[in-house]
């Protein structure tokens, strides 16, 4: 497959993932509340992890680790407890998030017991139990990767999705959440905000289970 060819077959699994990258879901909601809250610069790690974290399942569901599930039925309903309890857990950190000072938030909180961005680390190991991710990386891989394509290639294509595509997605709902940072200047409408992001993250959960 030429170069050509081979970014024509790619164009159903490009438009998929950019419909499902920029949609509203849990790391978009996620990173919204962490830009209003922490600012753009202390979300970062966030994102990275988020992308990471993705990139490789992308890569485990292009080798076929997509059909465990079908082996073993009982991890779908495992992935689905651990899953909707993260999330839960994770709207309650989203509603109570320790507020920054009106005009952008990006100062460093001395106290580590306060609430705080979710790290590299987290965020990575989230896509693993993250059904969206989960559904995304196995629908994508199986229905939309050239089927002709190489190893390599189908690999290639889905690092240049990351680059190109979920990245600038990401970092857009995190750039989101940080213009409401500037306009919602009051504490009552940022808890508002965060409040808000909460239930729709909470939301996603029968969604995501069903």
């Amino acid at each position: 497959m030429t170069s050509t060819q081979l970014f024509l077959a790619a164009m159903p699994f490009f438009s998929f993932f950019l419909v499902a990258s920029i949609t509203p879901g849990p790391n978009n909601f996620m990173v919204a509340a962490s830009g209003m809250n922490y600012g753009y610069k202390r979300t970062l790690p966030h994102i990275a992890g988020v992308v990471t974290g993705f990139c490789s399942l992308l890569l485990l569901c292009m080798l076929g680790i997509g059909a465990v599930f079908e082996l073993f039925p009982a991890l779908k309903i495992v992935l689905k407890v651990f899953a909707a309890a993260y999330l839960l857990y994770l709207a309650c950190k989203m509603a109570n998030a320790a507020l920054a000072k009106p005009g952008g938030g990006e100062q460093v909180e001395e106290d580590a017991k306060k609430p705080r961005p979710l790290s590299f680390i987290e965020a990575a190991m989230f896509q693993y139990i993250n059904p969206k991710a989960w559904v995304m990386g196995i629908s994508s891989t199986a229905t939309f990767l050239p089927a002709g394509a190489m190893l390599e290639e189908k690999a290639a294509i889905i690092l240049l999705s990351v680059l190109f595509i979920s990245i600038p997605c990401i970092m857009s709902w995190t750039l989101f959440g940080k213009a409401m940072s500037l306009l919602f200047t009051s504490d009552r409408y940022r808890r508002f905000v965060n409040l808000t992001l909460a239930l729709l993250l909470v939301a996603t959960i029968p969604m995501l289970v069903l």
